[in-house]
Formats: structure tokens, sequence, C-alpha cells
């Protein structure tokens, strides 16, 4: 979108004078402001009058028809073959726009983003009250935005060459790597009586637990700020593709098992049907509309969720199509409304707003996490790789100069700043979001300004602690039809990084080595949990259980194997020549 000479359009400061990447407003070369606070706030000032009093500044002449129109004959003859204009990361866009697209990455963050802390606070979990879980779903969305914003802009460190943050328009929200490892510790301290349960076996909330967990992935994470310091270059040959690749499998795949079990009617006591008592129905006998776990509306309900997801995918404008699991998830919640399956009262109660430590939990350090823990920093630091040079790649920057290496050392350490943070602020690691990676090649939109409106809808809605009361008040069902979905989107990414390897017989045999450990523990969870006999000291046993939960937790185990081998196998010198596969593809 051209805007004439005589127009405010947007400049990079220089990064050397401010230390941060700053979006600021000209009027034209001959009235640039460099320096000196006065100048920022006239620009500021200028900037705010352009956006607020022009048209241009208001709507612009972007056509907002394209973003609304379904995928649908013949309403999309129009735009079947248009081209999209590109905004670069430092391109002003209309105010309109820039709110729109805010909310269409907003809708493509959230379902991901609710998702750890439900699975991990939850019924699957440590077993929270509802309260607890509503405000974890709260603080999550608030840091979500709160360090993405951080991340838009990046910061140079004080008097060196790094950076904190990318740059780009890449957000951050809760990692679904810390999951496998959060769910396999709590059940294991409920296992050894270390985490209360009722009379009737019934798991109890497990806060100490809770606070280990956020005590322990605050230190831990201190290593990969030290391994975010590594050049690109080398980590991309410490933890190749083939790596990386397998890890998402088994980590999607792992998870999977909580996504089906919610869709079927929740993790609970009541998941192994009893004939009698509080739980002989899901999820309890008190509420709304129970039923036995497994039942067909329970299938059902999230089956509305799922099908909402295809429906918005195939067909649905572009402004809500990388938004299709949260629209997925408004559909089934509007449908367990309207049939009865909500209990409203939490929603009604809950305050008007929140924010982080209104709930806080007793901080603690657990030896058996920290092995565990140091795979998953292996299994984010190369996800944000691959996420942060796919961003600046459909950014329109250059993936293959020094600039990208800036932005992927700033994306790699502001990963592991983020994930010693935040669980000081009672939640689990924050890390690279993918999602959006796919809104930006979507609608041609890089500008930061964007980012940033979504880090503002991001924060209001975890700000608005009704909208975290009502994730949690929705049935077990409608969630794991969500997160059945997200689960197997891990998968199929894992799957696309392991279609680009080059399947050399090293490969294959590296590959088979990792994954005999990986598929085992998916298929048989508890084949280890007596390899290693109990007793000797607190210390010995610590270390035990950690060694335990790595081997147990299917993604630990085939990185740790995966990245041994592929140290010490060597690399032939040529490949034997493979004859070619022609297949002929019939339409």
């Amino acid at each position: 979108m051209s805007s004439g000479s005589d127009t405010i359009s947007p400049t990079l400061k220089d990064e050397k004078d401010t230390g941060v990447d700053v979006v600021g407003p000209i009027v034209s070369s001959s009235q640039t402001h460099v320096g000196g606070t006065g100048s920022w706030f006239k620009d500021a000032f200028e900037e705010a009058k352009f956006m607020l009093t022009t048209r241009e500044g208001l709507i612009g002449d972007y056509d907002y028809v394209y973003l609304l129109t379904p995928d649908i004959p013949p309403f999309n003859r129009k735009y079947k073959d248009r081209k999209q204009p590109f905004f670069g990361i430092d391109d002003r866009i209309p105010l309109l726009l820039t709110l729109l697209l805010g909310i269409q990455h907003a809708l493509a963050m959230i379902g991901g983003a609710v998702s750890p802390p439900l699975l991990i606070a939850g019924a699957s979990g440590a077993n929270l009250s509802a309260d607890e879980v509503a405000y974890l779903v709260s603080a999550s969305l608030i840091l979500s935005g709160f360090f993405s914003f951080l991340q838009i802009v990046r910061f140079r460190i004080f008097n060196t060459g790094l950076w904190i943050g990318t740059g780009m328009l890449s957000v951050v929200g809760e990692s679904f790597s810390v999951v496998p490892i959060a769910q396999g510790f709590l059940q294991s301290e409920y296992a050894a009586g270390r985490c209360p349960t009722g009379r009737d076996g019934q798991k109890l909330p497990c806060r100490k637990a809770y606070g280990q967990l956020l005590g322990t992935v605050s230190c831990v994470m201190l290593f990969q700020v030290a391994m975010s310091l590594i050049k690109p270059k080398v980590l991309r040959k410490i933890f190749p593709k083939l790596v990386s690749g397998m890890v998402l499998v088994c980590i999607g795949a792992g998870l999977l098992s909580s996504g089906m079990k919610s869709w079927a009617g929740g993790s609970g006591p009541c998941m192994s049907r009893p004939e009698t008592g509080f739980f002989k129905e899901c999820p309890n006998i008190a509420a709304p509309k129970p039923l036995p776990w497994g039942h067909p509306k329970f299938i059902g309900l999230g089956f509305v969720v799922y099908i909402s997801i295809l429906i918005v995918e195939i067909w649905g404008a572009p402004l809500i199509r990388n938004g299709s699991v949260a629209i997925g998830l408004c559909i089934g919640a509007i449908v367990g409304k309207t049939t009865g399956y909500i209990d409203e009262s939490s929603i009604n109660s809950a305050p008007a707003g929140t924010f982080i430590w209104t709930h806080t939990f007793p901080l603690g350090v657990n030896g058996a996490l920290v092995l565990p823990l140091i795979a998953c920093c292996i299994t984010t630091l190369v996800s944000c790789l691959g996420d942060v040079v796919a961003t600046a790649d459909v950014s329109g920057l250059d993936v293959d100069g020094v600039g990208v290496d800036d932005r992927v050392q700033g994306g790699l350490t502001a990963d592991g700043v983020w994930s010693v943070l935040a669980p000081l602020a009672t939640t689990t690691p924050m890390v690279c979001f993918a999602q959006n990676v796919g809104v930006i090649a979507l609608t041609g939109c890089a500008s930061r300004r964007a980012g940033y409106a979504c880090c503002f809808f991001m924060i209001l809605a975890g700000v608005a602690s009704r909208f975290g009361a009502a994730i949690v008040a929705l049935p077990s069902s409608i969630i794991g039809g969500m997160t059945t979905f997200l689960f197997t989107s891990i998968i199929t990414s894992g799957l696309s990084i392991l279609a680009k390897v080059r399947w050399t017989p090293r490969n294959r045999f590296i590959a088979t080595a990792a994954l005999v450990f990986g598929f085992s523990d998916l298929v048989v969870p508890n084949w280890a949990s007596y390899l290693l006999p109990k007793g000797g000291s607190v210390g010995l046993q610590g270390f035990k259980d950690g060694v335990s939960l790595v081997i147990s937790t299917s993604y630990c185990i085939v990185a740790f194997v995966g990245v041994i081998l592929n140290a010490v196998m060597p690399e032939p010198n040529e490949e034997p020549a493979l004859p070619a596969a022609k297949e002929k593809r019939e339409d």
C-alpha cells in the first residue's frame, strides 16, 4: 500500500543508538527526528494523530471484503487467484487492519495457550481446584501476551552484540513439551504417596508438587539460556532435523492419550466406569448432565468441535481460518450451553478481573525432574530455531545472512529467559509458537503492529478472569475434541520435518534405535517402571526417579538416544547410489 511522500511512514530506528528495535513514524526524510525524548514523543503524537484522524491511517485502501469472504463458490470467485499485498515487519498498516489481524493472531494462539494449564493442573495432572485452574489459564494468556510483546520488540543485551527477542511477528505461549514430563512426575508423586488422596482413592489437589515443578523448571531453563548462545549452525549439527522430527512425533503421540480420554468424558476416577459411588458417571454425579465414560453423547460433543474445525479450515474466510481451533471450541461451547452440559456457577462467581500472582504455589526443587527437563530444553531449543527461521522466511527476510542468525539467537535466548521467568509467575515454560507463521503466510502481513495488537487481545482475555473460568467450565469432551486436534497437528509437524531428512542407512539406523524406546513407551507405558530398585539416600533415589522419568517419557528418551547416536556415528564419505523410484500418480 503506497501512501505518498508527504505522509507518515514507518522507519526502523538505529539499533546501535537505542539498543532496541523501535517502529517510529516520520513525516518525510527531511523531518526525521533521531534521538531525544522530546522528539520521540513528538513522533509518537504525530503517528497517533495520523492513525486516528485520517482515512488512510484508520482504514487505508485494503480490501477488507477479502478477509471476510468464505472460500465457497461463487463467493470466492473474485479472490480465487488474488495476489495479496505484502506488508513487511516495519511497514505501517491501517488501524482497522491492525486490530483485525491482531484478533486473527490471537485466535490462532488461544487454543494452544490454554491447553497446557488444563492438562497439567487438571484431572490428568495436579488436580488443582477449578478456581486455581481458571487462574492458571488466565495467567497463561497474560504472560503469553506480555512475553510476545517483548519478543516482537527485542532488546539488545547491554554492552554486547546479543539480543533478547526476534524483532519479528513471532509469538510465545506455554510449551507442550513439558506436559508429558509434568504428568509423569505428578502421577509418580501420587503413586509414592507424596500427593494426597481421599479415602475413596480420589486424587486431591497437589499444590506442593506443582510448586516443585515450577521451581525446578525455572532453575533448569538456565541451561537453555546458556545453550542459546551457541551459534545456530552448531546447534543444527548437534540437533539435526532427524532428532527434532522424531521428538515432535513422540510428543504429539504421547499427548493424544490425554486428549482422547478427555474426549470420552474425562481422565478422572469416572474413567474406570465404577458401578457405584460419586464417580459412577463423568465428571461426577453432581454435574449438570453426568454420563458414563465413553457415552455417545460425550463423543458427539467432541465431534462437534472436530467438525467445526474442519469446516472453518476448509471453507472459512481468511480472517478466521487460522483461528479454526478457537472457533471450533466456541461452537462446541455454544452447543454445550444450549444442551445443558455446562455449569455456569463457577463462571458467575469468578471475579471481574485477575492478574498473575492472584494464586501462588510453594516453590521447590525436585531432582527427579532435572534430567527430563534437560531433554525438554533440547526440544524447545530446536523447535524455536526452526520457528524463527520460518517466521523470517514468510516475513520476506533473508534466511541465510548474518541478520537471521541474530534473530535466531535472540529468539533462543528469549525462549530461555521467558522459561526462567514464567514459573516465577506460576506458569510453565513459555516458548515460540509456530501457529502464527501460517497467519503471516495467509494474510501477507508480517507487520509487527499486528503483533502488538495480538498481545493486547491476549492480555485482555487473560485479565478478564471469566474467560478462563468459562474455559474450565467446559465439559471435558469439548476440550478433548480441541486438544486431540492440536496434538495430532504436532505429529504432522514432526512428520513434515522428517520428510525433509535424507534417509541414508545411517539416519534410518539412528531413527530405528531411538524409536525402539520412544514407541515402546507409548504402547506399554510402564515397561520400565521397575527397572531401578527403590532405596538409598534421598539424592540417589531422586536420581533414580529422574532416570525412570526420562525412560518412561517417550520424547525424552528419543531425544537422548538420537543426539548421542548422531554425535558418535560417523557420516559416510559417500552414500551408496539408490535406484530412483518412479511412481505414476493418477489424479
